[in-house]
């Protein structure tokens, strides 16, 4: 096993950040952590990479038992790297950047040479290399910092948010080259992310946080779809029962007959007023059941489906909804994910 934790548990204060009773992370996986903002994504992180320590419970490593000492701390460092959401560039151009984790690791020139033209290679920059890293565009500099990061050819990778904020070109680019290096290299990486989608395109394993706590609901919205029309931006597929759904067509591939669509139930949105709607759906339905959840709200609606929400117990408190009620929903499109495997 990559990751062993057990009872794991971060607190700041007064406030429990992590509370994680059992994770288990298998080598050389593709793993998507997926919650809502403040649900404990980048403290885990920081955890894995043995940049932060949890406050109490057991972390192990690859069979061994992670402790404090600092001689232990380094070695890991050099075996796990983590990419921060908002990474930033050393004065000098994008090969200096890249070169630098190398020079102090006191890697000889040609092997450093060698290694920067392939992960340059690898995200699309060869040809920026002697720009000024700092002069580069928030997408760009991204696909810097993963190089930077690949470049040291961790066992593991560590991304948090790795496409937020960048353009779609940006974001295929960063995808491809994480799903290319963990099928080429066997490097072991877990991703932050808001989109569902990217998640169950890459991942061979999704994790889902909610209130600092691993939740069972990922497994749950998911639904058999039959594709039933197809235009240039959307796809239209009719879920189990006689639901119509539209998705954007490059979540899924073009040659697909059917799909397997899960929906995040903590991005779901409860009587959204209209300034929260964009790209997506808009349904009605039926509560059927509230139950709390942890520091949320589990609320199940029928719509012609089953489908579970996730509410957020300040705005449950705001719209009090009851069983009973009839109620509208929106379905962003980052809440949507496709596959074409295990068709139910």
């Amino acid at each position: 096993m990559l990751y062993r934790a057990e009872d794991l548990r971060r607190v700041h204060g007064s406030r429990t950040v992590l509370n994680i009773g059992k994770l288990e992370i298998e080598p050389h996986k593709v793993y998507t952590l997926i919650g809502p903002n403040g649900a404990g994504k980048t403290s885990l992180l920081r955890i894995l990479a043995f940049l932060d320590r949890q406050t109490s419970g057991s972390l192990q490593f690859l069979g061994r038992q992670i402790g404090s000492g600092e001689k232990q701390l380094y070695e890991l460092r050099r075996q796990v790297v983590l990419l921060d959401q908002t990474p930033i560039m050393f004065t000098g151009s994008v090969f200096t950047n890249v070169e630098f984790g190398l020079k102090v690791r006191k890697v000889p020139q040609p092997e450093r040479h060698r290694r920067i033209a392939e992960v340059l290679d690898l995200v699309g920059m060869a040809s920026f290399a002697d720009y000024n890293a700092r002069g580069l565009s928030g997408g760009e500099t991204k696909r810097v910092a993963l190089a930077r990061a690949l470049v040291l050819q961790p066992e593991v990778l560590l991304c948090d948010e790795p496409t937020a904020n960048v353009d779609n070109e940006n974001q295929e680019i960063i995808l491809k080259s994480i799903e290319r290096i963990n099928k080429e290299q066997g490097t072991s990486i877990i991703f932050s992310t808001h989109y569902l989608s990217q998640g169950q395109r890459l991942a061979d394993h999704t994790l889902l946080l909610q209130n600092g706590m691993l939740s069972d609901a990922v497994n749950e919205n998911i639904f058999r779809a039959t594709i039933i029309g197809r235009e240039k931006d959307s796809i239209t597929c009719r879920l189990t029962g006689q639901l119509v759904f539209a998705f954007p067509a490059d979540i899924f591939p073009a040659d697909a007959p059917g799909v397997k669509v899960h929906i995040d139930p903590s991005q779901i949105l409860l009587n959204p007023v209209e300034s929260e709607m964009g790209d997506g759906n808009s349904l009605s339905g039926l509560i059927t059941e509230l139950r709390q959840d942890g520091g949320r709200v589990r609320i199940t609606m029928d719509i012609g489906v089953k489908l579970v929400l996730s509410l957020a117990m300040d705005r449950y408190r705001r719209q009090k909804p009851c069983v009973g009620d009839r109620a509208l929903i929106y379905i962003p499109h980052g809440a949507i994910g496709c596959s074409r495997a295990g068709l139910p």
